[in-house]
This record gives structure tokens, C-alpha cells and sequence, in this order.
């Protein structure tokens, strides 16, 4: 196990490790939410609502489409690993280098032969996609905003995108984890979710909602992709519990909340990165609730000494990024306490 990775469950309360790997939400879960979890307590005899009706109503409303087109999941892993299970006689499928690990690990898992196209200066490279669906049909999965760059495709490259996968027979699937944190220059693909066979948007309750120990995912898509990974999900029901489902329900009813959440994390991440650029450590422009920081020849290091002094961050050799840490945007006094940290390992292995 990775140190950035290792479980801090040794540590005691008064340590007060900072947990900076996972891209958590500092700022928790809507209070409406808190509560419609409590409330769903004095029903755990119950089973859930196996097809998560009331949920998939309160998704469609939101993002004003049909119900049949929205299945939803115990968390994006699972969503992926189902569409992917739904999908496979696609027989191949490609992702970009550097990303997030859950897509080849399903597609792997499942048989299907993966091929990986290089970022173009830490940005996906819209061009590579397209000429790999161009070969042969594929199931391709875009992160956009980008995990870990926090880079997000312009108009013209998600426009682009939804078009080839019409012309070549593939299917795109669009990891929108992060949307909720991207500013006005982002482009969802939900437009082409809508109205489009080839095109699918995942959405999730765990980053900008907050939920993330619940486990909610959702896809957006074709109805016949829908029904196929819901399908696939029949072979084990009960897959979100009945908490989950409430407190998704009421976390997307506050907008407010949300809102509130999107401001606070885009004020903390000009906090951050200010800090960075005082220290002298470059850093990757971000639309999320992360920041990437470049440390040529010293990130496992350094990623060891700030463990050493209970602070988690991700080092993204493993994604095929070496020399890179990612770091979640925490609360002001998360950021002061972790670029103090961050100072003094700098420091340390400056003197080495």
C-alpha cells in the first residue's frame, strides 16, 4: 500500500491528521442531508428501494431529463465497472494516461483490451480520442474536469467528442465528478446525454455534495444503455441504502448548500495555490476542489515526510505522473497547517 494511501485509522483524535488525498469536500454535507440520513435510522429493518425511484425522479428533475435515462449506483466505481459490464461487447475500450484508476481497472477486469492515449501538456487531448475511436468502435472514458490535472476540454473538444462517437459506433462516457466545482468555462456533455445514443454523463454525491462515505453515483445517458446497466445491477438489488438515497434527495434539493460549498472551495483553492506561489512550487491551473503541485525528483519524499507529520496527500506516480502530488483544497486552517508542513519538508530535503 502507497503511504499517501495508507489508512489513518492508528492515529488517535488528538493528532488531527490532515486528510488531503481523496479530493474530499472539507466543508461536509448539507445539513438537510444530515437529517434525512438521521431520519432514515428508524427504518434500517427496511430494506431500500431497489430501483431508486424517488431519487432517479428528484436526478431527472435537476437535470431536466426523462427518468429513463438515469440509472444510479453505490458510487461512480460501481456505475463504471456496470456500464462497462453493459457495454462490453464493444469489445475495446480507450482512456487517457494519467487518470483516474477505476476505468482500466474495471475494463481490464472484465476482459476488454484497453488502449491509453497520452495527455497533451497535462490536458486530455481530444485529437487522440478521436483518432483511436476512428480505428475501430470503442467505449471511451473522458474525465472531464480532469483527475488529477483539474484541467477541463473546452466547448469545441466535448462538441468534437459527442460528434465522433456518433460517426464511429462508440460510446463516450463523460466522468463529470468535478463539474459542480468547474466555473462558467466548463462544458458539460449532458446536452448530448440528452439527445444523443452515443453519449453518457456520470455525476456523483461524493465530491461537491459531500456524501462521499454514502456512496451515491448516477449515469446520464441513453435509455438503452440505461436499461442495459440496470440490467446488469438486477444480478445483486439493494445497491444504494435507503440513507444514501435520502440524503442524496435532500442534498440536491439545497442549492443553496451547494452553492455555498462551490464559493468556499474556490476561495480556499486562490488560497492555496497563493501560498504555493510564495513558496516557489509550480502548480497545474485547477477547476476542482484539488490542486497539483510539481516536485521534480523529491514528490515520494516529500509525500513521505509530510505522512511523517499526519498529513495524507496523493502522490501520482501511480497514475503516470511522477513528480507530482495531488493536495484536496481544505478549510483556511487546513491550508495554513499543510503549507507550513509542506515548507518544512521543502526544507528538509533542501538540506539532504
Amino acid at each position: 500500500m502507497s503511504p499517501q494511501t495508507r489508512a489513518p485509522a492508528a492515529h488517535t483524535a488528538t493528532a488531527a491528521p490532515l486528510l488531503l488525498h481523496r479530493s474530499e469536500n472539507p466543508w461536509g454535507a448539507s445539513p438537510r442531508a444530515v437529517e434525512a440520513a438521521r431520519a432514515e435510522l428508524l427504518r434500517v429493518n427496511r430494506y431500500p428501494d431497489p430501483s431508486h425511484t424517488a431519487l432517479i425522479d428528484a436526478l431527472a428533475a435537476h437535470h431536466r431529463t426523462a427518468t429513463d435515462r438515469i440509472v444510479v449506483g453505490n458510487g461512480l466505481d460501481e456505475v463504471v465497472l456496470m456500464v462497462a459490464l453493459a457495454l462490453r461487447d464493444l469489445g475495446r475500450a480507450v482512456v487517457t494516461e494519467a487518470t483516474f484508476q477505476g476505468y482500466p481497472k474495471s475494463l481490464e477486469a472484465i476482459g476488454l483490451t484497453v488502449t491509453s492515449t497520452p495527455l497533451d501538456r497535462y490536458r486530455v487531448d481530444p485529437a487522440a480520442l478521436i483518432a483511436e475511436m476512428k480505428k475501430a468502435p470503442a467505449l471511451v472514458f473522458v474525465c472531464n474536469p480532469h483527475n488529477p490535472t483539474g484541467s477541463v476540454l473546452d466547448a469545441g473538444a466535448v462538441h468534437d467528442l459527442c460528434d465522433a462517437a456518433r460517426a464511429t459506433g462508440s460510446h463516450v462516457i463523460f466522468d463529470e465528478a468535478y463539474a459542480e466545482f468547474a466555473d462558467d468555462s466548463f462544458t458539460s456533455a449532458l446536452p448530448w446525454a440528452r439527445e444523443q445514443g452515443n453519449v453518457s454523463v456520470l455525476r456523483t454525491f461524493s465530491k461537491a455534495y459531500g456524501l462521499a462515505s454514502l456512496r451515491v453515483g448516477a449515469l446520464l445517458g441513453d435509455p438503452g444503455v440505461v436499461a442495459r446497466t440496470a440490467a446488469v445491477q438486477d444480478a445483486m438489488p439493494f445497491h444504494v441504502n435507503r440513507l444514501a438515497q435520502a440524503a442524496a434527495r435532500a442534498a440536491l434539493a439545497d442549492q443553496a448548500f451547494l452553492e455555498q460549498t462551490r464559493t468556499r472551495t474556490a476561495t480556499a483553492r486562490m488560497t492555496l495555490c497563493a501560498c504555493l506561489d510564495r513558496l516557489g512550487v509550480a502548480h497545474l491551473p485547477s477547476q476542482t476542489n484539488f490542486v497539483t503541485l510539481h516536485l521534480p525528483g523529491t514528490a515520494p519524499e516529500v509525500t513521505r515526510q509530510l505522512l511523517a507529520d499526519d498529513t495524507f496527500v496523493r502522490d501520482t506516480t501511480d497514475l503516470g505522473m511522477p513528480g507530482w502530488i495531488r493536495v484536496s483544497v481544505g478549510t483556511p486552517a487546513e491550508i495554513l497547517t499543510f503549507v507550513r508542513r509542506l515548507e518544512a519538508a521543502l526544507t528538509q530535503e533542501a538540506i539532504r
